[in-house]
């Protein structure tokens, strides 16, 4: 036996270290806590601590008001140790008589989890009013080395306070001595609480008290069989008390032992008249060193693990709720992913001579040798030679406003549009009756969610530099255009090479016939010229003509070669861009308002799949399957 004890020991710690775990993740799912479930505290209070080779067992005197359990205790015990009155709901904690040095090989936290556990003074110690949950507890030298015994607080006095501190000791203890009166054994909180022993399969002993002898021989029959049948009790033994104050202060009260049987309400034991002979007292303490303690403790444990693994009450059924859960966290997830929460069909186009000027820069710094120097040369007296007529033709004509300036303030623009969409949209999906997720809408779109927000968004855009993030993205995506079409990139440095040749002669003819004052297109010769000629299908891209999508689609019959070729370039300079606009957009929605709802909707989905969700649920199998070797084996 000691062997399979510490097989069930081990995998109830795995149990335990994977449900706490569990627990933690599953808080995301709003789902109540470990503490207070009936089969978790078996688990802490009673298999946890007591799962071991060295076997004792936890006896625990209960039972309701004003009827007489520290009496029994104390003759339990054979010593004043819990304070005597006729007055209701007196023992407020319970008080525990441990067997000489038991303390020192045993861990009594551990074994009486929940309680602050204080060195017994005297009798009046269990009487104090206290918030906190205190267990007093002495050495005994009349006790078994190998039994523990407690008084407990009524299972159904008017503080609440005493029903959770009966309950506590309910679950760690073996034995229940069940004190019952002819008033105190059909209350409800009385049967529930029993209706639970019977689930644990706990050893019963039960005491009727105060009982008016001779005349109630004939009627506790009755009221025990409806107690049992009420709870689901089997009482391993049955003992009768006289109702005599002055016996029970000077630990005098006699007990008689009775035979009983449970019988169906129909068939219950007839009223007997007839009182049976008078016959001798038993004492308490010897009936039970006399029970066999290996067999009780492995019978409690076997009823605390079959009612961790009951499949609609205890983990089995924390586990289908999370599943259950996680099911309703997908609809809210589906639901959110399925609503669109932005459409931008006119995010803005930047400037095509942005475009231009940055791809001139990035071929620029591809040239080498004797081309860069004469190119640069020229572009350097151009710039020298055309400047008195730039600045005739900025005196004749309005100032312009530089174009990245006149692209922010359109970008802005949509901005404004997007995020007022946005709100509306996730107004709307809160109102479809999730509940999930119109509690958690209702949290992220309070009265100021859009002003911050707005405010953040216009803290971020105003420190874009544009033209660094476009001349970036040049730089990206011409340095894949050198390596994923190397011929073509080798035909214009050729182009460029000769361009360098013929370009002194050419620059200084154009310019006295007239086409230097047109502008740049002149002074770039036959890369520019080519980059110049997109400018018109360009135009049609910023115009709607077209539709700017991502990736190197087939814009014209010629898309592959030549001047097509360089429209598809172009257009994918104006997507890529426009689409690492929206996407900061979308992260800055996400970060600042979305925040970790979409991180908490998947996670929740997912939990059923987690690794200490499986443990759990493996270890759950294994449980069953010791179980079942255990009851074979016996």
């Amino acid at each position: 036996m000691p062997s399979t004890l510490h097989q069930f020991s081990q995998t109830v710690h795995r149990l335990r270290d994977n449900l706490i775990a569990l627990e933690q993740k599953a808080n995301q799912l709003d789902l109540p806590g470990l503490n207070g479930r009936e089969w978790f505290d078996i688990l802490q209070r009673k298999l946890i601590p007591q799962l071991s080779d060295n076997v004792y067992l936890v006896v625990a005197v209960v039972g309701g008001t004003n009827i007489g359990k520290s009496v029994i205790f104390n003759h339990l015990v054979n010593q004043q140790t819990s304070a005597i009155s006729p007055l209701a709901s007196q023992t407020r904690h319970p008080v525990c008589l441990v067997p000489q040095n038991f303390e020192q090989s045993h861990d009594l936290e551990k074994i009486f989890q929940g309680f602050r556990l204080i060195p017994w003074a005297s009798a009046a110690d269990p009487l104090k009013q206290d918030d906190q949950h205190l267990l007093f507890w002495k050495n005994s030298e009349s006790l078994a080395p190998n039994l523990l015994v407690l008084d407990t607080p009524d299972i159904d006095s008017d503080a609440e306070v005493n029903w959770e501190r009966a309950e506590r000791i309910r679950q760690c203890a073996d034995v229940l001595v069940t004190v019952l009166t002819q008033q105190k054994y059909n209350d409800a909180a009385v049967k529930q609480f029993f209706r639970e022993a019977a689930r644990e399969d706990k050893v019963i002993i039960t005491i009727f008290n105060q009982c008016e002898l001779p005349d109630d021989e004939a009627y506790w029959p009755l009221w025990l069989n409806t107690f049992c049948h009420e709870t689901g009790v089997r009482p391993e033994f049955v003992f009768i008390a006289p109702n005599n104050r002055q016996a029970a202060t000077s630990l005098q009260l006699p007990f008689y032992r009775r035979s009983f049987e449970p019988a169906p309400p129909e068939t219950a034991p007839a009223i007997n008249p007839q009182a049976p002979e008078a016959d001798t007292p038993v004492n308490l303490m010897q009936i039970l060193s006399q029970m066999h303690f290996g067999e009780i403790k492995v019978q409690t444990l076997k009823g605390a693990l079959y009612y961790l693994v009951e499949q609609n009450t205890g983990v089995p059924a924390y586990l289908r709720e999370i599943k259950i859960r996680s099911n309703e966290f997908r609809s809210a997830s589906e639901l959110l992913s399925e609503q669109e929460l932005a459409e931008i069909e006119n995010w803005p186009l930047v400037p095509n001579s942005v475009i231009v000027d940055a791809v001139r820069k990035w071929w620029q710094s591809q040239r080498e040798g004797w081309s860069a120097q004469v190119h640069g040369f020229y572009n350097t007296l151009g710039q020298g030679v055309l400047w008195p007529l730039r600045y005739i033709h900025s005196l004749a004509t309005e100032e312009k406003r530089p174009p990245m300036e006149i692209y922010r303030e359109q970008e802005w623009s949509v901005v404004l549009q997007t995020v007022e969409g946005i709100y509306d949209r996730l107004t709307l999906v809160s109102e479809l009756g999730n509940e999930l997720l119109t509690n958690r809408l209702k949290t992220l779109l309070n009265g100021t969610s859009r002003e911050h927000l707005l405010k953040i968004l216009h803290e971020e855009h105003a420190g874009f530099d544009f033209t660094a993030q476009l001349e970036e993205l040049i730089e990206s995506e011409m340095t894949f255009f050198k390596k994923d079409s190397p011929q073509y990139y080798t035909f214009l440095k050729q182009l460029d090479r000769i361009a360098a040749v013929a370009r002194p002669a050419l620059s200084v003819g154009l310019f006295f016939v007239g086409f230097g004052a047109v502008g740049h297109a002149g002074s770039q010769l036959v890369t520019d010229t080519m980059i110049q000629s997109v400018v018109n299908v360009a135009g049609d891209v910023a115009g709607g003509a077209a539709t700017t999508t991502v990736g190197e689609t087939a814009v014209s019959s010629t898309a592959s070669t030549g001047i097509g070729y360089l429209e598809a370039k172009f257009r994918r300079f104006h997507a890529v861009f426009a689409q690492k606009r929206s996407e900061w957009l979308a992260t800055a929605v996400r970060t600042h308002l979305l925040k970790t709802l979409p991180e908490e909707l998947k996670s929740a989905v997912d939990l059923p799949n987690s690794e200490c969700f499986q443990i759990v649920q493996e270890s759950v199998t294994e449980l069953e399957k010791q179980l079942q070797q255990l009851q074979i084996s016996i």
